[in-house]
């Protein structure tokens, strides 16, 4: 086992080399980020080595998308999905190895999301009785064994032992990279779902605050795809938004839903904004004799209704924040963009996580590869503040090779 890679876990820093696995709700590809990690002051300060991503198979993604509907998947299925999934983790990782150049030796951990299956999280008032619980496939022990590394995956369920929402993860990475002695910033990600984090100048890790304000490009994504046929998977840079009128009536039955006023913390997904949801939203439109980019109009205003109700209700009583930071797809979707500025004060600067210095695309990545370094290091990698969590756990379960 390398005697645990010669890990620093002195107070006074270290120099780590962590890889990180990512797959979000749009299925589409596993993002593989090889990042430098040192410590400073007590903060962890990463450099991206290198970066890729691997394309599901069809044959796979078609068999996600099955397992994702209640009645419809199986267990042999999910049994063989955990494994399969495994594979194109492990080949991303792989991938990425051998055109860094780096060698297999000199990288200390890989950190693993996995795919989500299925997550419900506690508080979901629509439920009488239920366990809350969450379920990532993507066996880790392919992982290790394909790359030779030691694997951290199954990062969600530690903190919803602890009480917690399982997510929002990612804001601890937020807060190491993004946090400024005397800017207040909020990180936007509008990947399948659209999540926050609120980060107070000046503030630690306490101070945080985050969750998901609803759906991102989730429901645009299935509602083009449906409308097209499969032809097309998400509506590139907003064009069909920009091409249908928002249907007020529409978007206002959209925003009662119960989640949009719910306090944080809180999570949310496909299981909420998914194929039942969109299949709806189809419905409805049929209903109100809409043209397929009305809908898709209308969609795409409730991501942006949401995030900024989300601001307002949420965040802007504790300080106004003088930058938001758009990452994940939907910082390339004009309509919402464009959507976004105009709701923000003129003062508020709207940037793009590439303007710090950040790839947004790798960004959820180098996250993961951070939080397989803290497992490893054995330091907590939750924030109760953002996950409702009793206390900060480290989180992950690690296979050595």
């Amino acid at each position: 086992m390398d005697g645990m890679r010669n890990l620093d876990i002195s107070s006074n820093g270290g120099e780590f080399l962590a890889i990180g696995l990512m797959s979000g709700t749009s299925v589409d590809c596993v993002d593989a980020a090889l990042a430098h990690f040192t410590i400073h002051e007590g903060k962890f300060r990463h450099q991206l080595l290198e970066f890729t991503s691997v394309n599901y198979p069809k044959e796979i993604r078609a068999k996600i998308f099955t397992a994702f509907q209640d009645g419809v998947g199986s267990l042999s299925m999910a049994c063989e999905l955990n494994f399969e999934i495994g594979a194109v983790f492990a080949k991303a990782a792989q991938r990425l190895i051998n055109s860094s150049g780096f060698p297999r030796h000199s990288i200390h951990v890989i950190g693993s999301h996995g795919q989500t299956l299925y997550h419900q999280p506690p508080g979901n008032k629509s439920r009488k009785k239920y366990t809350p619980s969450t379920l990532q496939l993507g066996e880790a022990s392919v992982i290790a064994l394909k790359t030779g590394i030691p694997v951290v995956s199954d990062f969600r369920t530690a903190d919803m032992a602890a009480g917690g929402q399982g997510a929002p993860l990612i804001p601890l990475a937020d807060y190491h990279l993004f946090s400024h002695e005397k800017k207040t910033r909020i990180i936007q990600n509008i990947g399948g779902i659209a999540n926050c984090a609120y980060l107070p100048a000046n503030g630690s890790l306490d101070d945080v605050i985050a969750f998901d304000t609803g759906p991102g490009n989730m429901v645009i994504d299935g509602l083009v795809s449906s409308y097209s046929n499969g032809r097309e998977l998400y509506d590139k840079r907003g064009t069909r938004a920009f091409k249908g009128k928002i249907n007020e009536k529409l978007l206002a039955i959209l925003l009662k839903d119960a989640y949009f006023s719910k306090s944080p913390p809180k999570t949310t997904g496909r299981e909420l904004f998914g194929e039942n949801y969109v299949r709806n939203l189809i419905e409805l439109g049929k209903k109100m004799k809409l043209s397929h980019d009305d809908v898709i109009a209308t969609a795409s205003q409730l991501t942006i209704e949401t995030i900024m109700q989300a601001y307002k209700r949420f965040l802007f009583p504790r300080g106004i924040a003088g930058e938001v930071i758009l990452g994940g797809g939907g910082a390339r979707n004009r309509f919402l963009v464009n959507g976004m500025r105009t709701h923000l004060q003129p003062d508020v600067k709207l940037l793009t996580h590439e303007s710090l210095g950040v790839n947004s695309k790798a960004k959820e990545a180098i996250g993961f590869a951070l939080l397989g370094l803290l497992c490893l290091l054995g330091i907590p990698g939750n924030i109760p503040s953002a996950t409702g969590a009793r206390k900060a756990v480290p989180l992950g379960k690690i296979y050595y090779p």
